[in-house]
């Protein structure tokens, strides 16, 4: 008996040894990161990707869909010229096989805001270099990347062929994101609005003294149930009073919206203005439509002249009293010491002459000293900031 006991006990052991060796044997650690195969989305914007991947055209009087989470309103129906415009959102980035879009460590994500605010910095800038016009010689592309727009109001728009990947291409070099507008590929010189929000509607008023460019604007649609509407202007050089007729037709086309759509935008003119004579009483000031009196930005030295001599003041953002209200001084900090930082009550004229290299290395990366001073370089960009009550 105690044999048959014995003999069955090593059975026993036999298989329960044999069992746990073939289980420690199969037992493996996964690693989901390494076994995951899904690319990794770092890019905040690309959560609304999927929405809607088309492209499409803003036609008068025809109503259109936008992205869901945005105000699906058309404004203005008066603009006749919309068809001319494609309106190009953050959902087309992987369309363009060619496009050189900027790694997501070097795009700055859309600033964070308390659910109560929303600071929105405003840059114009004529800012173009070389013989063409263009922004292709890279060095106003280094200044409205030094400046950190959320919303840019370009003149002489010109880029590559002034293609869509061409523009797409430039704003996500200074915005990060695919939200551009321009008032027509045709024109010599076109102004444009870019921006890191979502840009809605556009379209552009014709100006009664030129024929090479237009008066363009854009809506964007920034948080809060108010959004800007944005007008990127390049006036007439002489007479001086061309500037003022330009500004009339631009007040006169407010006044028609205000009184469509009451209460429901910030406006906002900005750009090349070759001269002040439009910034008065009886220009952009008739009705008191927007805030013309001063003080103006100004430079690190205290100089509020925007063109390349500095002896001139040609450029400049100009608020409706609403947002002009919000204003607040413009700050940059240092890359170093977060700290430190160049303020700017009354908003900025940046001019990169006036800084060493190292300077401008830790405030304005990634503008170089000579950019102001490059080849048919012929004005400064100017910098408003608002710190916005969301409604």
């Amino acid at each position: 008996m105690v044999s048959i006991i014995r003999k069955n006990l090593t059975v026993l052991l036999s298989v329960f040894f044999l069992f746990s060796c073939m289980s420690h044997g199969n037992a493996q650690i996964v690693d989901n990161d390494s076994a995951d195969t899904t690319p990794e989305v770092s890019d905040e914007d690309a959560a609304a990707d999927n929405d809607d991947p088309s492209e499409f055209d803003v036609l008068p009087g025809e109503d259109i869909d936008f992205i869901d989470d945005y105000d699906d309103e058309v404004v203005d129906e008066d603009a006749d010229s919309d068809e001319d415009f494609d309106i190009f959102s953050d959902e087309d980035t992987d369309s363009t096989e060619d496009q050189d879009v900027l790694p997501d460590e070097e795009v700055e994500d859309i600033e964070p805001y308390d659910g109560e605010s929303v600071q929105i910095r405003i840059v114009a800038g004529n800012v173009t270099s070389g013989n063409n016009q263009s922004y292709d010689p890279g060095h106003g592309i280094r200044i409205f990347q030094a400046l950190k727009p959320d919303i840019a109001l370009v003149q002489e728009m010109n880029y590559g062929n002034n293609s869509a990947s061409d523009y797409k291409n430039f704003a996500q070099k200074i915005v990060g994101t695919n939200y551009y507008a321009v008032d027509s590929a045709d024109y010599q010189i076109p102004n444009g609005v870019v921006s890191r929000y979502p840009i809605t509607s556009h379209g552009y008023w014709k100006d009664p003294n030129i024929n090479n460019r237009a008066l363009m604007w854009a809506v964007v649609d920034i948080p809060g149930n108010k959004d800007i509407f944005a007008i990127s202007v390049h006036l007439h050089t002489s007479p001086a009073s061309d500037q003022t007729t330009a500004a009339l037709v631009i007040v006169d086309e407010i006044a028609k919206l205000k009184s469509a759509n009451p209460d429901k935008y910030y406006y906002v003119v900005g750009g090349d203005f070759n001269g002040p004579t439009a910034v008065s009483s009886g220009g952009f000031g008739k009705n008191n439509t927007f805030y013309v009196a001063g003080p103006d930005p100004v430079d690190e030295e205290g100089y509020g002249e925007t063109n390349a001599g500095r002896k001139k003041q040609l450029d400049f953002v100009l608020a409706d009293y609403p947002l002009h209200e919000f204003q607040v001084p413009t700050v940059y900090y240092s890359s170093k010491d977060q700290a430190k930082t160049k303020a700017y009550e009354n908003g900025f004229v940046f001019d990169t002459r006036v800084y060493t290299q190292s300077v401008l290395d830790e405030y304005f990366s990634p503008a170089q000293t000579s950019d102001s001073s490059a080849s048919q370089m012929q004005h400064m960009a100017v910098v408003k900031d608002f710190l916005i009550e969301l409604k």
